[in-house]
């Protein structure tokens, strides 16, 4: 008796493990991807609305652009960045004035009335709130994601981070060193990782781009100038890249930064129900 019981509760251990291990869902990308990259454009660039616009709607993919809403590009070509987000695009929130910690290393070039050092918490998230009511004219949208000056989250040497929280479904940080990939369940939605080239070439951005999909997780790309402006990118380099992702559809989603966030989160939350 003692054994037929043992032998009846190892049979039941088994078929729940067998259960659980059929039920647990495997993470995938829409489309079958197994990887997903959002490519950003910072700043609000004449570049972004004449070159990196176009480049896009060639290879039909949708990006996140993060106007600094003081850029004379806006002021100039305003019915161009508008046609952004009709496009599909979105239209993400960089801030006002672009402010960053000025006692950063060569951050020199901050302005002293932008340094974010100086400014108070409140401060910073009036800014925030009123980029949001600046984008919500562009666009009709309320809901975005953040992109940090600088990759800098603290204002008087404070955290805004839970402001942004607050305000966001998601924020991306960024950097000009490649830093090592992280697993999905690792990303922090609220300072999610970014490779910031800054005169690279194409060979450097698809080589990004493989490490992201044989590690088969998520980055993102944040450029500045396409063809001009600063830390630039050359027109042939960003297209090569391009042309790499159209041909690896099949292995990485590309989409907003918005939209490869939200997915990220849904998926989270459904594996753990």
């Amino acid at each position: 008796m003692q054994k037929l019981k043992l032998l009846t509760t190892t049979a039941l251990l088994v078929v729940i493990t067998t259960s659980c291990a059929q039920t647990k869902k495997e993470f995938q990308w829409p489309n079958g991807a197994k990887s997903a990259v959002a490519l950003t454009y910072d700043d609000g660039l004449p570049s972004h609305v004449n070159t990196a616009a176009p480049m896009l709607k060639k290879y039909n993919f949708k990006a996140t652009f993060y106007p600094t809403l003081s850029s004379p590009s806006l002021f100039d070509e305003m019915e161009k960045w508008k046609g952004l987000a009709t496009a599909g695009h979105e239209l993400g929130n960089h801030t006002v004035y672009h402010p960053c910690q000025k006692s950063g290393v060569d951050m020199d070039w901050v302005p002293d009335h932008y340094d974010l050092d100086t400014y108070t918490s409140e401060q910073i998230a009036e800014e925030i709130k009123l980029a949001n009511t600046l984008l919500l004219a562009m666009d009709g949208k309320k809901t975005r994601s953040f992109a940090y000056p600088c990759s800098h989250y603290f204002a008087g040497g404070k955290s805004y981070k839970g402001f942004v929280s607050s305000q966001f479904p998601s924020a991306r940080g960024s950097s000009e060193e490649q830093k090592q990939l992280m697993a999905l369940s690792d990303i922090d939605l609220y300072n999610v990782p970014s490779w910031a080239p800054n005169n690279h070439g194409a060979d450097e951005l698809i080589a990004y781009i493989q490490n992201i999909i044989e590690q088969e997780t998520l980055s993102t790309l944040t450029f500045h100038g396409i063809g001009a402006e600063h830390m630039t990118v050359s027109i042939e380099a960003h297209e090569k890249m391009l042309r790499f992702l159209d041909a690896n559809r099949d292995k990485i989603w590309v989409a907003t930064f918005e939209e490869v966030t939200a997915y990220l989160e849904s998926e989270r939350n459904s594996t753990e129900k």
